[in-house]
C-alpha cells in the first residue's frame, strides 16, 4: 500500500502529471511508480519528488533517459534499504549502467547482485569468501561498512577490482556476484569516473533540486505536450482516485 492520506490525493496526482510529462511516460505509470518507491523506500510524497529530481538530472546529464532509470530503481525497490543502499545512489548506478546501453532487467538484476554480495557478511559463500580474500577485503567489515557509508564501501570494492589484472577480473567477479551479472556491473568497472561524478550528482541539491518541475515546464510549454498534458490530467485523477490507491487510502 503507498498509504496516501485524502488531502495528499490531489497533490500525489499533480506530481504523477509532471512526472509522466518530464519522464516521457503516462501519468498512470507514473502514479504506479511513484507509489511503489513510496513504499520500497519509506518515502513521503515530499522525498519521492526529490528522487524524480535526482532521476531527471541524471537523465539530462548523462547517456541514459529518466524512464530507464527509474524502471531500474523501481526494479531494485526495497532491496536497497535493506543493503544500506539510498535510492538516490541506486539510480546513480543505474544511469552508469544504463548509459552503455544495458536493458533495464539486467541492470537491476546486476546492481541487486552487486549489493546482495557486499552485504552477505558471514553468509557469503566459499568463492565469494576467496574472491573477497584475493581482494584483500573482510566480508564482515565489508557489511557493516555497506550500513554505514554504502557509497564509501561500493567504490572501495570498484577499485580493489580495478586493479586485478584484466586476464583475472572476470573470473573474480563471477566469483563474486555469479556469471548473469558480468554484463551489467562491467560498465561500473570500466566507468568508475562516470559512476564517481553520478554519485556526486545525486548528493548535490543545489544541482538536481527543482529538476522534474523545469523538465515539465520546458516540455508543457509546446503545443503537442499540451495536448498530452491535459489527457495525462485526467487520467491521473482517475486513476488516483480510482481502484489503483483506494486501498492506500487512509481514514485518518
Amino acid at each position: 500500500q503507498a498509504g496516501i492520506a485524502r488531502g495528499d490525493l490531489m497533490q500525489f496526482a499533480n506530481d504523477a502529471v509532471k512526472m509522466g510529462v518530464a519522464f516521457d511516460t503516462t501519468a498512470e505509470e507514473s502514479g504506479q511508480m511513484m507509489a511503489q518507491w513510496r513504499t520500497a523506500f519509506k518515502l513521503t510524497q515530499e522525498d519521492v519528488v526529490v528522487l524524480a529530481d535526482k532521476i531527471n538530472y541524471l537523465g539530462n546529464t548523462g547517456p541514459a533517459n529518466a524512464k530507464k532509470i527509474s524502471d531500474i530503481v523501481t526494479r531494485i525497490g526495497p532491496l536497497g534499504g535493506v543493503a544500506g543502499v539510498a535510492s538516490g545512489e541506486i539510480a546513480a548506478m543505474g544511469a552508469t549502467i544504463a548509459g552503455m546501453g544495458v536493458e533495464s532487467e539486467i541492470a537491476s538484476t546486476g546492481i541487486k547482485n552487486f549489493m546482495l554480495s557486499l552485504t552477505a557478511g558471514n553468509s557469503a559463500t566459499k568463492a565469494q569468501k576467496q574472491a573477497m580474500a584475493f581482494l584483500k577485503l573482510n566480508p564482515r567489515k565489508l557489511a557493516e561498512d555497506m550500513q554505514k557509508d554504502s557509497r564509501g564501501a561500493m567504490l572501495k570494492v570498484l577499485d580493489s577490482l580495478a586493479k586485478v589484472p584484466k586476464a583475472k577480473q572476470a573470473a573474480v567477479m563471477n566469483a563474486l556476484f555469479g556469471k548473469e551479472s558480468l554484463s551489467a556491473i562491467a560498465p561500473l568497472l570500466t566507468n568508475l569516473d562516470l559512476l564517481r561524478t553520478n554519485f556526486d550528482r545525486v548528493a548535490d541539491a543545489q544541482e538536481y533540486g527543482g529538476s522534474m518541475q523545469k523538465e515539465y515546464a520546458s516540455r508543457a510549454s509546446t503545443t503537442e505536450n499540451q495536448l498530452v498534458l491535459l489527457k495525462n490530467s485526467v487520467n491521473a485523477i482517475s486513476v488516483t482516485l480510482g481502484d489503483t490507491f483506494l486501498p492506500a487510502i487512509n481514514e485518518a
